[in-house]
C-alpha cells in the first residue's frame, strides 16, 4: 500500500509539472529567439479575436508582424490568447516597464510586440526594438 502512495505521488508531480507550466515555457523560447529575456511567468491573459477582415489596427499590427517575419493574415477570424510579460533586457530605462505581448493560437505563438503602457509609450517588432 505504501508503495502504490509514493508511486501515485509521483506520477501526480509529474503530471503537474507537465501540465501546469502552461504556455509559459513555449512563449518565453519564442521570445528569446528575438533576444528578449522576460520573467518566468506572464503577468496578464487575455483572450482576443484576430478579425476577418483586418482593420487599421490589425492591419498596422500586422506590418509589426511582417517586420519580425511573422504574419497574422492566416489566423483572420481565430480566437488567440495575449500573454504579458515583462522584459529584463530592455537596453535603455525608459521610466516604466517594458512589456513583451505574444499572441498563441492553439497553443503556439504567431505574433508579438515589445511595449509600454503610458500615454507617450512605443510599441514595436519583436525583432526591431533597439536592441
Amino acid at each position: 500500500m505504501y508503495f502504490a502512495t509514493v508511486i501515485m505521488i509521483v506520477i501526480i508531480t509529474i503530471a503537474f509539472a507537465v501540465f501546469a507550466s502552461g504556455p509559459d515555457e513555449v512563449n518565453i523560447k519564442f521570445l528569446e529567439s528575438y533576444g528578449w529575456q522576460v520573467g518566468d511567468h506572464y503577468i496578464e491573459c487575455r483572450d482576443v479575436i484576430i478579425p476577418e477582415p483586418f482593420d487599421l489596427v490589425y492591419e498596422n499590427y500586422n506590418v509589426l508582424q511582417e517586420e519580425a517575419g511573422l504574419d497574422l493574415t492566416e489566423y483572420m477570424g481565430c480566437r488567440a490568447k495575449r500573454y504579458t510579460y515583462i522584459v529584463e533586457n530592455y537596453p535603455e530605462d525608459v521610466g516604466e516597464p517594458v512589456r513583451a505581448d505574444v499572441i498563441c493560437v492553439n497553443g503556439k505563438p504567431v505574433a508579438g510586440d515589445i511595449m509600454t503602457v503610458s500615454a507617450d509609450g512605443f510599441m514595436k517588432s519583436l525583432g526591431k526594438a533597439d536592441k
